[in-house]
């Protein structure tokens, strides 16, 4: 018996992650063997499955390249350390067994020694928390860095049996690394025009309210985030039962529709800075003192200087930038709240930081609705302004799973807001109520029709949000310090400029020929190697790793893509890539410095 020792094994590395094993997680069991490579197993319904333990001989690997290898199914020990020996030795391998049987099978009575190695890791669980591991094994540099380069081999019995479960392994992969990739990062531009609009509306601080002095403060009490989904058009009307009730926490899309209707949110909320969150939903607006605004520091200044309410900026949490802010500014922890990408996700954000439950969602259907290319409740901005029935032109739409089983059509941008919100379920282990009544499934959601919910959860007075939000300290900012803090960084990136700018020019000045010795050639290698010290101070550097991080990722992406060979022409491409990161990094970091010359000359 080797479960003793396994266990040992596998304890020692946090990063494999392993389901609990009950009475009905076992579906399959084990009857017999022929030898130590042929084995048999009886289902529930008596059907019996032959696993041999070889190698599959058509799996094509290529020794010369990093990768990352997914491998479904931990019944053939054989067989992935037979994988294992032909792949790169840099590359990782992950084990993807959802059948809980084969992994107590394996517990017991053979030896996993292979999962000793670092880069050998294990997801043994129900396929449904298969993102989440993903998710968490994607949140490092090391695996980023091998995102598009990335394989998958089947072990016996899921290639002779279970091609479906195959299937949707692979499909939940790919959709996690899409959405890993999409999560790097804006353009340099993008992401510099972001930290303008930072700088420059420091000085709405001074107004805003300290979000840390919000934290729980209507805890247990219902919030309802009302999103501008198609399906809000069946449920509205609901709302008007909830004023003193819940607190009311709209988009910016659907406060001016809710307004109409006689529903006064507590807050709005807002994340996208162009300037057309001004134009569409603040411009002209008469949104009442009694709603108070929630966004982060770049919105359009014009959001801030034309609101009526009181205001709140808080930090965006998981957004290095704003780790850099924190630390300029001197703000608490409890500054920031998830964000996300939308401002859906900034209202949700909202509500866990005030501690409320249940959380429900309306209006959030992250798919079209029953009309035809129809994506937002009628009267919004939508009607006149946008016409999203380009949806489909601009993001490749599909099915999943809907509201009320069947399928509804989607787009892989709504895919990633969704994921985000079951994200946020599961890790903070929330109540939230679904109430949206169409539209996608959201996972870890209970169902309930609007009405149900406000007659179950909707019943007592809750305190005046409004008085809670005007007796709430403004930020209490130190501007000699935050000035000093500025002229600091001001001397650490000149130097670091300095530093790209000189291994730029001693990369450009490198000969690489086919004449070039390979001692010649090693030397080239080890001066390309000294970028990487470079990378690694962009990406343990806040503001550099917010505005650079998708720079030096694709240069990983791209490195990686070449074999590991030393010869000529993988040095002269190395050079390339190197040359296309170093040049927009410069040019990034004389645009900071810009900036906050700008601000401090400004007088923030």
């Amino acid at each position: 018996m080797f479960i003793n020792k396994n266990i040992d094994i596998l304890q020692k590395n946090e990063m494999h992650w392993i389901g609990s094993l009950t009475s009905s997680s076992i579906t399959h069991e084990f009857i017999s063997s022929e030898n130590s490579r042929i084995e048999y197993f009886k289902d529930m319904v008596g059907k019996v499955y032959k696993i041999e333990d070889f190698y599959d001989k058509s799996y094509e690997s290529n020794l010369l390249k990093r990768e990352i290898v997914f491998v479904i199914g931990i019944n053939s020990i054989y067989e992935i350390k037979e994988l294992y020996n032909k792949v790169n030795k840099e590359s990782c391998l992950v084990v993807i067994e959802p059948n809980l049987s084969f992994f107590n099978h394996v517990l017991h009575h053979k030896n996993l020694d292979i999962f000793q190695n670092k880069n050998v890791i294990l997801f043994s669980d129900h396929i449904e928390q298969l993102s989440d591991f993903l998710r968490n094994f994607f949140s490092g540099y090391s695996s980023i860095a091998l995102a598009k380069n990335i394989n998958f081999y089947q072990t016996d019995y899921y290639r002779k049996y279970e091609l479906g479960t195959v299937k949707d392994v692979v499909q939940i992969i790919r959709e996690v690394v899409r959405n890993v990739i999409l999560s790097i990062g804006n353009s340099i531009e993008d992401g510099l025009d972001g930290l303008k609009n930072n700088l420059k509306n420091l000085k709405w601080l001074q107004r805003s309210k300290d979000t840390a002095q919000l934290k729980d403060k209507f805890k247990g009490k219902p919030a309802i985030v009302v999103s501008a989904g198609p399906s809000l058009n069946k449920n509205i009307q609901e709302l008007k039962r909830t004023a003193h009730k819940a607190v009311i926490i709209a988009v910016d899309t659907i406060v001016n529709k809710l307004l109409m209707e006689g529903i006064t949110p507590d807050f709005v909320c807002s994340v996208e800075r162009g300037k057309e969150t001004y134009d569409y939903f603040y411009q002209d607006a008469n949104i009442p003192e009694e709603v108070t605004l929630v966004g982060p520091p770049l919105l359009d200044s014009r959001v801030f200087s034309s609101f009526q309410g009181d205001i709140i900026l808080p930090m965006r949490k998981g957004i290095s930038e704003y780790s850099w802010l924190q630390g300029i500014l001197g703000m608490q922890n409890d500054s920031f709240i998830e964000m996300g990408s939308s401002c859906a996700h900034v209202a949700f954000g909202l509500a866990m930081h005030l501690g409320a439950q249940p959380i429900i969602l309306v209006g959030q259907d992250l798919a079209f609705g029953t009309n035809e290319g129809q994506s937002h409740a009628v009267g919004t901005i939508y009607d006149d302004k946008l016409n999203l029935n380009d949806s489909k032109r601009l993001f490749q739409d599909y099915e999943i799973e809907g509201y009320y089983g069947g399928e509804v059509r989607t787009t892989f941008i709504w895919v990633y807001f969704k994921q985000w919100f079951e994200a946020q379920i599961s890790n903070h282990q929330l109540f939230v109520i679904n109430a949206t009544e169409g539209g996608a499934k959201i996972n870890s959601t209970v169902q309930k029709s609007l009405k149900e919910t406000i007659d179950t959860y909707c019943l007592e007075d809750i305190e005046s949000l409004k008085e809670i939000v005007k007796n709430i300290d403004t930020y209490n900012v130190d501007r000699n310090c935050m000035r000093d803090a500025f002229s600091e960084e001001l001397k650490y990136f000149s130097v670091f400029k300095e530093q790209c700018i000189k291994q730029l020019e001693k990369i450009k000045q490198l000969k690489i020929t086919h004449s070039s010795t390979m001692k010649k050639l090693t030397k080239v290698v080890e001066e390309l190697q000294k970028t990487n010290v470079i990378m690694n101070e962009i990406l343990k550097h806040d503001l550099l790793k917010h505005n650079l991080q998708s720079v030096v990722v694709k240069t990983l992406w791209d490195i990686n893509n070449i074999e590991q060979i030393i010869n000529t022409k993988n040095l002269i491409k190395n050079r390339e890539i190197q040359i296309n990161m170093l040049a927009p990094t410069i040019v990034c970091l004389e645009k900071i410095e810009k900036y906050i010359k700008e601000a401090l000359e400004n007088d923030i």
